[in-house]
């Protein structure tokens, strides 16, 4: 549909379709979204922006970027969530906004967060990057600004391309202003990014990954940087140069399409497959198993060997990674994690997804457990 949309594209007027909804604006990214906000909203330098303190390193220097000083809040490995008392004994007179991130699909309780951020008069941004869900989550109905992403790799994909949407009208009119100045990406480059779509979906096929995968290592490349580049939505170094940018009108149209039609089933059926590994795994493994809103867009695990897991797993045919994912944690030097807080560096990403057969999900959920010993 997408290849479909980039070869009409010359014979339509050059507008995006006019069907979106009031005070929601289609973006290139949730990056070029925060980007857009912070632009409009013109907070003096120094002042603070709480954040979770576990993000894709683009959304922390883009913050930097705009003179405001990382405020970090950590989640907790079992819920997913930060904490809201620890969120408001940071909160200083410097304080202007919080930065809520769901981070793996699941979809943190904001409500107390929200609350205490109204009641200090500070603008509130939900990430929802992760956490897309059809109808499940639209953000809490408080919050200033709500962004969603469909890039490459997130569900319900367009292939790049996001939805922010913004709560008060003056706010939102100020950021399409500024968003209609931006020059709109090619078509021809759009079309580039379905082909490489295209080739990635191929790898799914285990005799043409093994086949990639063994050239790849006759190259001396490593294959997780490799995939990473087909992967990543905003490769290279100036970031600004790339994300202050409108969509292609084919990348527009196709994210309309999809999010008219999203398959709200497809979310249901891989919070089951996430039931049916989990459940039998012990639980030292588990990561956001407490959380009340999963949604499991990706399904990571908790070792203290995360190398030798990935060796047992893809020994055993399931390419199982630490890369799958580009976040970062932010931390305080003079502060020491405490048990319950997530720690990136000990997960390892599960390759599952809704139409693997019970036979492998249970092959996996065994292998899990006899390297858990």
């Amino acid at each position: 549909m997408g290849a479909y949309y980039c070869l009409t594209d010359r014979f339509r007027w050059r507008r995006a379709d006019a069907s979106q909804h009031a005070n929601e604006l289609i973006c290139l990214s949730v990056r070029t979204g925060i980007d857009l906000v912070l632009n409009a909203l013109n907070f003096p330098p120094g002042f603070e922006m709480i954040v979770t303190n576990i993000n894709i390193p683009d959304m922390f220097a883009i913050i930097n970027w705009h003179e405001l000083t990382l405020v970090p809040i950590p989640v907790n490995k079992y819920t997913l969530n930060m904490s809201p008392a620890q969120v408001e004994a940071a909160i200083t007179p410097a304080t202007k906004a919080i930065l809520i991130t769901h981070l793996f699909g699941g979809i943190m309780e904001t409500e107390a967060i929200v609350a205490i951020g109204k009641k200090h008069n500070l603008i509130i941004f939900e990430d929802c990057a992760q956490a897309y869900a059809g109808n499940l989550y639209n953000g809490n109905p408080a919050s200033d600004v709500v962004m969603f992403s469909f890039g490459f790799i997130k569900t319900n994909t367009a292939i790049s391309g996001a939805i922010v949407k913004i709560k008060d009208p003056a706010l939102y009119t100020e950021v399409a202003a500024r968003n209609g100045e931006y020059h709109q990406q090619n078509t021809a480059g759009y079309f580039k990014k379905l082909f490489k779509v295209m080739f990635v979906k191929l790898l799914t096929n285990k005799t043409i990954y093994t086949g990639f995968y063994n050239l790849v290592m006759a190259w001396g490349k490593d294959f997780e940087e490799v995939i990473e580049g087909f992967t990543k939505g905003f490769p290279g170094d100036d970031i600004f140069k790339q994300i202050r940018h409108q969509p292609s009108i084919p990348n527009q149209r196709l994210l309309r399409k999809k999010l008219a039609n999203f398959e709200q089933n497809s979310v249901t059926k891989r919070v089951q497959l996430a039931h049916d590994i989990l459940s039998n795994i012990p639980d030292n493994y588990k990561i956001g198993f407490k959380n009340k809103n999963h949604t499991y867009w990706v399904m990571p695990v908790e070792t203290h060997d995360p190398d030798g897991l990935i060796k047992h797993l893809r020994s055993n045919g399931f390419d199982a990674s630490q890369k799958a994912s580009s976040l970062i944690k932010l931390g305080k030097a003079d502060v020491a994690p405490q048990p319950e807080e997530l720690a990136l560096e000990n997960l390892v990403y599960l390759p599952v997804y809704p139409a693997m057969s019970r036979k492998d999900r249970h092959k996996l959920t065994q292998l899990l457990i006899n390297f858990s010993g």
